[in-house]
């Protein structure tokens, strides 16, 4: 390609070429390939199946995370990333296929400096195209996904006050419950702050039932089952999280009275005799029983957890205890009963005031009966006196028993003397093992369809919001000032400027029409606007026959037309003359803007003009003129057809004319417009005064009442006509608003425009 010219136009066809591929082609797969991905996303749900073996989600919690709370941020990252990885692909490809067209187009040329030359040619259009692509497709796709982003920053909003709230409940609800309870099992007694609820379908243990990631009013079991998690928690079966046996309902509303010695083959007998005595089996598991509806736990540590200071410091049922009950069989210094006693008197005492056992009872087993007083003798005679002594110095009411009847005594321990009834063990729930559960991925099919959704109505924001603005229709304060600015410069008051027909809205009392002769059958009324007819002379017994318009007033035309029949035109033009009056004066107004109709070949005829009025006239006349180019009778042949006289005005500003004087000045734009209100114009005698002072500004689409106190001469009849003029500023501009009225002597007015 050494001819310069073919060069010219290869790259032409090139750059033609690239465009048209980059705004045909590559925007529109841009535009598609963001919509697949946010349908692939949002529109269908994830058809993995979780695995069976293991929880399906990472914390391990066997319940589908909330989608708002944890996967809505996932997959509006995913949706913008796939975005972005696909713009790159697509803009690589046309890269690819620039080069290739170039290649193409050189393939057989000599030297490759040509194809080096055109690439460089070719590479800023193909840069500037790929910017515009990019930029088209990035608008489109990032309104949708802020307009996404902020439902999804709403409803997290809301969750998040939600759980504010939730969690404030909680937390009252504990402290008014008196804090976490104990394993009521013996080989447990560790302290549970919140208890694992089983699953009704699957039996799966959760562990978090309460508003949290995995949802603010409702959980989603792995087995599909949808679970409370602010209201009807309790109803579902509960296990201890430290040993996963079950637990009655009510037991942490059970008062704890723990049991304390050395050997532990005495205090199994000592709670084999307690639970006899309150009611419960012996060996009932837990060892929880209600008496007259207030559950009691009556707690036996297992083997020697009364050994070590270590092992006992370790029983958290002893930091939650209401009472102790202390069994001593030898109350000598160096025995098993008395070192156990003496260490939990040591753990009772380093023991927050709030935390410390109300009551403590010392049973003396060698005393089969008496009072409290033959207890506390017989220990002080045995040698027992420093263990009454180290029950004294803590300060806690103490009772002394012998080896009787303990009903009483725990229930004094437990505080529940007064309530005294029969007893029974408080079991839990048979738990009910399923066979087969399947499990059910959590879908999300609200949460993702109302993002979908959203993100298809971000799609159509914008066409939406520019067919808004093309129609004038948003508020001029929308969109941080967008429709103002597009008014202004789409319409500006330039623009809003229109010849307004006066004739076509003449009425039998104005504008007073006269003329010299009229045909039978065609008067000068037929060639009004908008009236089928015309107006001839034919049969006139003068020349130079005309017709008048009077308008009462001085009104600022514009321009007045003339328009004949092209068939009634013998001669090359027809003859007619354009005055207006201005009270005694005579103003002629020159014809211009001829309108022809094409007679032959070579020749044509002219039907019509236009005179421009440059001052306010009072009336006009239209003369028929017979003695043009020397001949005569063109007058009795001529048929006006139509006449119009018209005036300039604004659509800027609306204007109402309405009785008692008041005009309703409207801005039709959607900005705000300087206005100043006119005096209006009048017949002789009628006077006008304006009521109030106007405002110097009018917003968008408001509306200003100005009223005239209006008199008319005495002894009016009829209706005489009134113009109103306002105007209308901006950036220096101004343009004017008229409107015509017919007034009556009782201010009735009928509009004109």
């Amino acid at each position: 390609m050494s001819n310069p010219v073919i060069l010219l136009l290869a790259v032409t066809l090139l750059v033609a070429l690239i465009v048209g591929h980059g705004f045909l082609v590559t925007l529109p797969k841009l535009l598609w390939a963001q919509l697949h991905a946010v349908w692939r996303i949002f529109g269908r749900a994830p058809h993995t199946a979780p695995d069976p073996h293991t929880a399906p989600d990472p914390h391990g919690e066997p319940a589908a995370p909330a989608y708002v709370r944890v996967l809505a941020a996932r997959d509006l990252r995913e949706t913008w990333w796939d975005g972005l990885e696909r713009h790159e692909e697509l803009v690589s490809g046309a890269d690819r296929l620039m080069a290739d067209l170039v290649g193409d187009a050189f393939r057989r040329s000599r030297g490759s400096g040509g194809q080096g030359c055109v690439m460089l040619l070719l590479r800023p259009p193909f840069l500037l195209t790929t910017v515009g692509v990019v930029l088209t497709a990035t608008t489109f796709s990032l309104l949708p996904l802020l307009l996404t982003l902020l439902v999804w920053a709403l409803c997290y909003a809301l969750w998040a006050l939600w759980w504010a709230v939730c969690a404030t409940v909680a937390r009252v609800g504990r402290a008014l419950r008196g804090g976490p309870a104990p394993c009521p099992y013996p080989d447990c007694g560790r302290v549970i702050h919140r208890p694992v609820r089983q699953c009704a379908t699957c039996r799966a243990g959760h562990r978090q039932l309460l508003p949290n990631r995995y949802g603010a009013f409702r959980h989603r079991c792995r087995c599909g089952t949808r679970l409370p998690a602010v209201l009807g928690v309790r109803r579902l079966d509960a296990c201890c999280p430290h040993c996963g046996k079950a637990l009655p309902a009510g037991y942490e509303r059970a008062r704890v009275v723990v049991l304390v010695g050395g050997s532990g083959t005495g205090r199994a007998a000592v709670h084999r005799q307690g639970l006899a005595e309150l009611g419960a089996t012996s060996g009932a598991e837990p060892p929880l029983v209600r008496t007259a509806g207030t559950p009691l736990l009556w707690f036996d540590p297992p083997g020697d957890a009364y050994g070590s200071q270590e092992s006992a410091a370790g029983l958290d049922v002893l930091r939650r205890a209401r009472g102790l009950l202390l069994t001593v069989d030898d109350p000598a210094a160096n025995s098993a009963d008395v070192q156990a006693v003496t260490r939990v008197l040591h753990i009772v005492a380093g023991l927050p005031a709030r935390s410390r056992p109300r009551r403590l009872a010392l049973l003396y087993t060698r005393v089969p009966q008496g009072d409290d007083t033959e207890v506390r003798e017989r220990l002080d005679a045995a040698g027992g006196g420093h263990l009454l002594r180290a029950l004294d110095a803590t300060g806690i009411p103490v009772r002394r028993v012998p080896a009787g009847q303990l009903a009483g005594t725990l229930r004094w321990l437990a505080g529940t003397a007064d309530v005294a009834g029969p007893g029974e063990a408080m079991a839990p729930p048979p738990v009910r093992r399923p066979e087969h559960t399947a499990l059910r991925p959590a879908r999300h099919r609200a949460a993702r369809g109302t993002l979908l959704l959203t993100q298809f109505a971000g799609y159509l924001v914008l066409p939406v919001a520019l067919a808004l603005l093309a129609a004038g229709v948003l508020p001029s304060g929308a969109l941080f000032g967008v429709p103002a600015k597009y008014d202004k410069w789409r319409h500006p008051l330039a623009d809003s400027v229109h010849q307004v027909d006066l004739t076509a809205v003449a009425t039998r009392d104005w504008p007073r029409l006269s003329e010299s002769y009229s045909a039978p059958g065609h008067p000068a009324t037929a060639a009004l606007p908008g009236r089928a007819g015309y107006w001839s002379v034919k049969g006139s017994p003068e020349k130079d026959n005309w017709l008048r318009l009077d308008f009462g007033m001085p009104l600022p035309l514009s321009v007045v037309s003339v328009d004949f029949d092209p068939d009634s035109v013998a001669s090359w033009a027809p003859g007619v003359d354009v005055e207006g009056q201005i009270g005694a004066k005579t103003l002629w107004l020159r014809t211009t803007h001829p309108r022809k109709e094409k007679q032959g070949a070579f020749s044509t005829k002219t039907y019509g003009y236009d005179a421009p009025v440059t001052r306010a006239v009072d009336s006009i006349r239209i003369g028929l003129n017979s003695d043009l180019d020397g001949k005569t009778g063109d007058e009795q042949r001529l048929r006006l057809r139509e006449f119009n006289v018209r005036w300039r005005s604004s659509d800027a500003l609306r204007l109402h004319p309405a009785a008692d004087g008041r005009l309703a000045v409207e801005n039709a734009t959607t900005r705000t417009l300087a206005i100043t209100v006119r005096p209006p114009l009048l017949p002789a005698g009628w006077r006008a005064t304006l009521v109030g002072r106007p405002p110097r500004t009018l917003a968008a689409h408001a509306t200003y009442q100005a009223r005239w106190r209006i008199t008319a001469p005495r002894g009016t009849t009829g209706r005489s006509p009134i113009a109103y003029a306002v105007d209308a500023s901006e950036s220096g501009q101004t343009v004017t608003a008229r409107c015509m009225a017919l007034l009556t002597a009782s201010l009735d007015a009928e509009p004109l425009c």
